[in-house]
């Protein structure tokens, strides 16, 4: 896949001019194979992210994007010294082939095989490898057909596409080791298709390892032997609970059922309480299935748990449960005699596994009183038009890091914005209620919501006297579960009575209730700003988070180590790149496309990514999402290229001008526009939403994907073709990590802002270079 920019071109090498005519057979064999090794290389690419959101912690997870475009650039630098040392035969290409076939089934038995989930290192060097063949293998490729590279480019776009697609579908059958596995054969296919030809012996050995690892995929989808067993992996991160029960004697834990899907991989564990099973997303979130036969009065014992204490607040006749998870909170909003219960599950492998045990907990799901809606929480508040008694969240925790995407599905869902949509969803007298892990979760939740109510026209010294914040005592902070408590009016001295008399008798202590205990919170009844108020501690990151910043998990001020570290070495890479290609003759590459090439890698990034992050949330259901936002991507931009391909030389800057005076444009226009547009469109109908998007992104898409291909066509030199797309990667690995960068630091826009920044320069860059000879 050569998509527009670095990030979607990654997965092949671009089309260069075209110098001979190639047999219309060889050129079909190769645009097959180039399709090949795209789809399986976008395909490693979402289920790795799948891999390492059971392993590690999510700031590891949002690397995959930059392990991906690092091997392709490193893939494609090496195939061009090649080139330089020596023409690489049909043989150099097969064998290359060959490795890339082998190189999915190694990484994949071994980190299925891991022994310890603290070997982060060890799978940042090892997982690269078969992106590192996928360019190599790519460049030599393309390198063959010069001349018919607009064919083999569009065979590889619609190779992304089919591989994007596939793995989804897939991941709905299989693991994601066995899928990983079956990429081999994927392009074990591709090698049988080039060994037609080429000699006998290479067409044996490629129909060998075809039959060979489609075989050992299906082994491995029936035994496992290569797969996540959390019994057999030790110094698992503290936010991956699932290890933490299974090796915990005391608890009599083991594993009955396991499932995954694109969303992620549910494990049910039974324990020795047979009172309820424990229902874990990605090996860390868990929620709790309890044994219900029915009969309400037979869990009386649930109301006088902290989890239910919203509930005495509010009575609630009319509830939405956000984050239904196994279906205890339902459990909880029955209990209180609730008769109308709307509950909103993102995903639907835990859906299924909680019907698939309706048996065990009385069918919750499809209680007459209950309506159960498949989607994201936000997007279902946003499009509503229901008023509630109660929006009750409870300890609302994924841990999923949908592919392509740099924030976990839940933070979207603490976000100031989120709260307003909450609010205004409230009846009159209604009540939003969060549960959180502890206190500085729940300080910030408040936080959060005070900016919402401030947004609304509330004053903070007012906001505080609506809200009030319990937390549990307790030795371990981690274990201080908090309730946060917001009405839409002042409450009552009735509703304040109440909740001090329950938090007595549930031992919990006040961090916030109006007139009874205000200290936490007295600066803003004094009149302090929000902002100062918060800005007085910076032991934690309390901040309020927003939909352009909403990493509400993140309480530790400075950046993670995994980014901060990530970023330095993408730099480091991306000057090594530079200096590399700059140090070659001038006839060969010119120091001015290089730049131009640098500009449209970096920019790329920092403008896809936060309008996946933002366009994601119109639709709703995160994998449908991420297929329809980057599909459709990929297909604007491949139309974008190709049709450039159609453009005489001399008109190529001026052309690449226009189109990159149109993405500063559109950038300009998202960035201020984009927020309010999704504020509306998300309202009206899903076929509508889907429409404005395709849309939107098909605006942007179709001129991104002039600049890269117009570049490489103006090269004059086959062999700086090479190093042109290896800057452009190394600087694509620098946009994808300053994205995650800045997005924690000052939010997603800034980082779009800077992608604009780049475009606008290569617009300066465009009409110095108004005469071809300069491109060199």
């Amino acid at each position: 896949m050569s998509s527009p920019s670095s990030e979607r071109s990654r997965f092949s090498q671009p089309s260069v001019p075209a110098v001979g005519r190639t047999a219309v057979f060889a050129v079909g064999l190769s645009a097959s194979v180039i399709a090949l090794i795209s789809a399986s290389g976008l395909a490693y690419e979402i289920a790795l992210t799948r891999v390492f959101s059971l392993y590690f912690q999510y700031h590891y997870v949002f690397l995959v994007l930059s392990l991906a475009v690092l091997g392709i650039s490193l893939g494609a630098a090496g195939g061009q010294f090649l080139r330089q040392r020596e023409e690489p035969t049909q043989a150099t290409l097969g064998k290359a082939l060959f490795a890339l076939c082998l190189s999915y089934p190694i990484v994949a038995i071994v980190i299925g095989l891991l022994p310890s989930a603290m070997v982060a290192i060890g799978c940042f060097v090892l997982t690269p490898i078969p992106f590192i063949l996928v360019g190599f293998c790519s460049t030599l490729l393309f390198a063959q057909a010069r001349d018919e590279s607009g064919t083999l480019y569009a065979a590889d776009l619609i190779g992304a596409a089919a591989g994007v697609l596939g793995v989804l579908a897939l991941l709905n059958v299989f693991d994601a080791f066995s899928i990983v596995i079956l990429l081999g054969a994927l392009n074990a296919l591709g090698l049988l298709l080039m060994s037609l030809k080429g000699s006998n012996g290479m067409r044996n050995s490629a129909a060998i390892l075809l039959v060979g690892l489609i075989g050992l995929s299906l082994v491995n989808a029936i035994t496992g032997f290569a797969n996540y067993n959390p019994l057999h992996i030790s110094q698992a991160p503290p936010d991956k609970t699932l290890i933490q029960v299974l090796q915990d004697s005391a608890m009599q834990a083991r594993v009955v059922y396991s499932t995954w899907n694109p969303f992620a991989r549910i494990d049910v564990v039974e324990t020795a309480d047979p009172t309820q099973k424990l229902v874990f997303t990605d090996g860390g979130a868990g929620s709790y299935m309890l044994r219900f036969d029915g009969n309400l009065g037979s869990m009386q014992e649930q109301r006088v748990s902290v989890e239910f204490l919203p509930f005495l607040v509010s009575t609630p006749n009319k509830t939405l449960v956000l984050g239904a998870g196994a279906g205890k909170d339902v459990l909880l909003a029955l209990l209180a005699g609730s008769k109308d219960i709307t509950a909103v599950e993102v995903n639907p492998a835990m859906i299924a596994t909680t019907r698939k045990y309706a048996d065990y907990n009385g069918n919750i799901f499809d209680r007459p009183e209950v309506r159960l809606h498949v989607g994201d929480a936000r997007t279902f508040t946003e499009a509503s038009r229901e008023q509630f008694d109660l929006v009750y969240l409870n300890v609302v925790y994924s841990q999923a890091a949908p592919p392509a995407s740099q924030a976990l599905v839940e933070n979207y869902i603490f976000t100031a914005e989120a709260f307003r949509a909450y609010l205004n969803r409230l009846a009159p007298g209604g009540k939003l209620a969060l549960v959180l892990h502890n206190g500085l979760e729940g300080t910030r939740a408040a936080i959060t919501a005070i900016k919402a109510l401030q947004d609304m026209g509330v004053p903070p010294a007012q906001a505080i006297d609506q809200m009030a914040l319990l937390m549990r005592n307790g030795d371990d902070p981690g274990q201080r579960v908090t309730v946060l408590v917001i009405s839409q009016a002042r409450l009552t001295a009735d509703e304040i009575s109440l909740l001090q008399r329950a938090a007595q008798a549930l031992d919990l202590q006040a961090m916030h209730l109006p007139s009874v205990f205000e200290d936490g919170f007295r600066n803003l009844k004094t009149g302090m700003s929000l902002e100062r108020f918060v800005a007085l501690d910076q032991t934690y990151d309390l901040f309020p988070t927003t939909d352009q910043r909403p990493f509400f998990y993140k309480l530790d001020p400075p950046v993670p180590t995994p980014i901060s570290t990530a970023l330095g070495f993408a730099v480091t890479l991306g000057v090594i790149i530079l200096l590399l290609a700059l140090g070659q003759k001038s006839e060969i590459v010119s120091p001015m496309l290089l730049l131009y090439m640098a500009l449209i890698g970096s920019g790329f990034m920092l403008i896809e990514i936060p309008l996946i992050q933002q366009l994601s949330l119109l639709i709703g259901y995160p994998t449908l999402a991420i297929a329809l936002v980057l599909g459709t991507l990929l297909v604007s931009g491949g139309i974008g290229s190709g049709y450039s391909q159609r453009w005489p030389p001399d008109q190529l800057p001026r052309r690449v001008r226009l189109a990159a005076i149109i993405i500063v444009g559109l950038g300009v226009l998202y960035w201020l526009a984009l927020p309010t547009l999704s504020t509306i469109l998300i309202r009206l109908p899903f076929i509508v939403r889907v429409l404005a998007v395709v849309i939107l992104v098909t605006c942007v898409g179709l001129p991104m994907g002039v600049p890269f291909a117009s570049a490489l066509r103006l090269s004059r030199s086959s062999q700086g073709v090479g190093w042109l797309w290896a800057v452009n990667g190394a600087f694509s690995v620098i946009g994808s990590t300053v994205v995650m960068f800045l997005a924690m630091q000052v939010g997603f826009q800034w980082a779009m802002v800077l992608g604009i920044a780049a475009y606008a320069l290569l617009i300066v860059l465009t009409l110095k270079l108004s005469n071809v000879r300069a491109y060199g």
